[in-house]
């Protein structure tokens, strides 16, 4: 545990509330149950008391990282020898400003990509495709919840660990995409898609990236499928298994692959790992959490037993 309360006091330093502590503990921890979880936080409780009346210290330096925790080459660093900033190798001043869009800088960082400016501009337009923030939607109903009676950080942070869950939001792409992996292999061991969806479904496995319970067929396909065509990523051979998988589905359960199914696919072609295509379509989601959070903060904190807030309730 002596590592995990450092990461708590480092939290704590840093100006995490006492709720945001806590989740870094268990998230470093990633119990398996509830159950698991409550244990871990009442043996946590004598240190936690502890950090509790010790007094703040803010950061003075960069945090020094364990020998078996850095990376050659590192993804980022700060580069004080050259006034500038460094991601993947690339200087982000000298040779990313005003050159690179914000898409083709994320991919850079997050995935290791050197995207073109076209397929940066695809993503961009996906993005914009994926914008359903009704507060309805369940994580999205957390964040406007929470936000409402203990402010925009905490919705934000409930919100994301809602989110971060196999069946909505980002993960169903990496989900999507190591399916693809696994139908590519048995592709080339000569066994058709629908003999290997045949066999998982038998197993009664889920495809992440398939179906849609609540709302039914995905109304922003037709536009991903629009998309896909109009900027030459309909050709590809991840695209290709993605529809040999709506095609199965259809025929066998009336149900479609999903827009995140579709995303999986191109992104795939473009070369994301599973990881990464998750990670960078978080970007997507973490937009309609903070419109939910911001609104609640504005318009219904206060209203709903919160402390108050800046608006009033709408």
């Amino acid at each position: 545990m002596r590592g995990v309360r450092a990461m708590v006091e480092t939290a704590l330093d840093c100006g995490a509330e006492p709720a945001m502590a806590i989740g870094v503990a268990l998230a470093a921890l990633a119990p398996g149950s509830l159950r698991e979880a409550s244990e871990i936080v009442a043996a946590l409780a004598p240190e936690l008391a502890m950090l509790d009346r010790r007094e703040r210290r803010l950061p003075t330096r960069l945090a020094e990282l364990e020998p078996e925790l850095r990376l050659e080459p590192e993804v980022a660093r700060i580069r004080p020898d050259v006034g500038d900033h460094e991601v993947r190798g690339r200087l982000v001043f000298r040779e990313l400003v005003g050159q690179r869009s914000f898409f083709q800088v994320a991919a850079l960082a997050i995935a290791g990509l050197e995207l073109s400016a076209r397929d940066a501009e695809l993503l961009e337009h996906l993005g914009v495709n994926t914008q359903l923030a009704d507060a309805r939607i369940w994580p999205l109903a957390i964040v406007r919840r929470v936000t409402a009676r203990a402010g925009m950080a905490h919705g934000i942070l409930a919100g994301t660990a809602v989110a971060l869950n196999p069946n909505m939001g980002a993960l169903p792409v990496g989900g999507f995409m190591r399916a693809i992996d696994r139908l590519e292999r048995g592709l080339a061991a000569g066994r058709s898609v629908a003999s290997q969806l045949e066999e998982w479904l038998a197993r009664k496995e889920r495809i992440p990236g398939v179906g849609r319970p609540v709302l039914g067929p995905d109304e922003r396909n037709a536009q991903v499928l629009t998309l896909a065509r109009a900027y030459g990523r309909d050709r590809g051979a991840s695209w290709r298994i993605a529809l040999e998988v709506e095609a199965f589905f259809t025929d066998r359960k009336n149900q479609h692959v999903n827009s995140a199914g579709l995303q999986a696919a191109i992104m795939r072609d473009m070369g994301f790992s599973p990881a990464a295509g998750s990670a960078f379509c978080l970007i997507y989601f973490f937009v309609q959490i903070l419109a939910q959070a911001v609104a609640a903060e504005e318009h219904l904190r206060g209203a709903s037993g919160g402390k108050p807030g800046h608006g009033r309730a709408a």
